[in-house]
């Protein structure tokens, strides 16, 4: 009989709960957190010794993501819809000796799943004439690639780049796309290094090529911002955000499995979750994710967390759209970023 009461009582308040927590925006999060984004290192090697790199100053084991840990892992984001999906985190991705393989993979997924978008960040050494043919082919979405500065400029920043090779790599696939929509290609360049005019220098240079360019804050180990007094000053700032959104909507796996809930956790320090023991769902929703969330919307960490010092969220430039480069480019000012762009009405 009591067993039948509590029954309806248990309806009732699960109409009124429910409801509510979808109405709370903030407690939707917490409840039904939506993977938009998802990184899949396939390696943590790299072929470049890139001076503002934090990765590159940390000491640990490199590898390759198996090739059945990789369909193991698209398939089961297929299955959750994430929205992009980006093959890349620590390392160059193109050293993976599976990297075409892989890429195929996904874009059948992408094709005939439920991943919407596949991308990937890249140095520009290896992405050669077959790769750029081969993305060109399969549609995808978009390449980033990574340059800080024109010519010794930038090989001087980037150790063991060559800026030759790279410009080469890179204005062969612009040219193969032609006016396809698919790949959109971008470039994204660190405030590190550089001078203010070598910095338009690089603007100069490429607006007129790729889609964008993208001015990414210079993080130091301590995940603090580097430049931030010179910064701040010189740019109108907006208050930071009430929380680091990054554990609401992406997840990072390692190519040996670990899963991390921070975009600056290159070690895997978190260890949210073991990809190759449990599902990724169950990671996304398990205790560990949500204890991090938690902490997040409290902005309260433990003293050994990567997150206590963390500035890189709290960037937040007041919006501003100005013109630069005699009217001929765009410079947008927003959270985090400066992107650049051609403008197209002059």
């Amino acid at each position: 009989m009591d067993s039948m009461r509590t029954k309806p009582v248990f309806g009732r308040l699960k109409n009124i709960i429910l409801p509510f927590i979808y109405k709370n925006s903030l407690l939707r999060k917490m409840v039904y957190p939506d993977l938009k984004n998802a990184y899949l290192e396939v390696t943590n090697k790299c072929n470049l010794q890139c001076k503002m790199c934090i990765y590159s100053k940390l000491k640990q084991t490199t590898g390759y993501m198996s090739r059945k840990m990789f369909e193991a892992c698209v398939d089961q984001l297929s299955e959750m819809g994430v929205e992009n999906l980006y093959l890349h985190f620590g390392g160059e991705s193109l050293i993976h000796p599976d990297f075409k393989q892989f890429l195929k993979y996904a874009i059948i997924k992408r094709d005939q799943g439920k991943i919407r978008s596949v991308s990937w960040i890249d140095n520009g050494m290896l992405f050669n004439q077959a790769m750029s043919d081969l993305v060109v082919d399969l549609k995808v979405d978009s390449i980033g690639f990574s340059i800080d500065g024109v010519g010794e400029v930038n090989d001087k920043i980037r150790i063991g780049a060559s800026y030759p090779t790279i410009e080469q790599n890179i204005k062969y696939l612009i040219k193969k796309r032609g006016s396809a929509k698919k790949p959109e290609v971008h470039l994204s360049t660190c405030d590190y290094g550089k001078t203010e005019e070598q910095e338009l220098d690089v603007y100069r240079e490429w607006v007129q090529f790729v889609d964008s360019i993208t001015l990414i804050p210079s993080i130091l180990p301590d995940n603090t911002w580097e430049n931030k007094s010179e910064i701040s000053g010189k740019f109108r700032m907006r208050a930071p955000p009430a929380f680091c959104s990054f554990p609401f909507e992406t997840m990072a796996i390692s190519w040996d499995g670990k899963v991390t809930g921070c975009c600056l956790d290159y070690v895997f320090k978190m260890e949210l979750g073991d990809a190759k023991k449990e599902s990724l769902k169950k990671i996304w929703l398990g205790p560990k994710y949500q204890a991090l969330r938690l902490a997040a919307i409290k902005n309260v960490f433990p003293n050994d967390s990567i997150c206590r010092k963390c500035e890189f969220w709290q960037i937040n430039f007041d919006p501003n759209h100005k013109f630069i480069l005699e009217n001929t480019a765009t410079i947008d000012y927003g959270y985090i970023y400066r992107v650049i762009k051609l403008n197209k009405n002059n």
